[in-house]
């Protein structure tokens, strides 16, 4: 793989790609709310909501479960 340039250019790539979502991903676990977690889900995984259980969902967010159902209730 490292020998050849455009393979190892389209994992370079993937890389990049998934470490961006991870950075994303905890800079909205650190710097937002429940609120505005909850709705930065529904618009970066739109449909998501309704494949996962409630308790996957809320450990993804960093909310307790109850936390959770009240900001979908709100």
């Amino acid at each position: 793989m490292i020998s050849s340039e455009p393979i190892r250019n389209w994992a370079n790539g993937i890389l990049r790609d998934s470490l961006s979502q991870k950075a994303d991903r905890e800079w909205c676990l650190a710097a937002l709310g429940g609120a505005d977690r909850l709705k930065w889900f529904r618009e970066s995984y739109p449909g998501y909501e309704d494949i996962f259980g409630h308790a996957l969902l809320a450990s993804f967010l960093g909310v307790t479960p109850v936390t959770l159902s009240r900001l979908r209730h709100s």
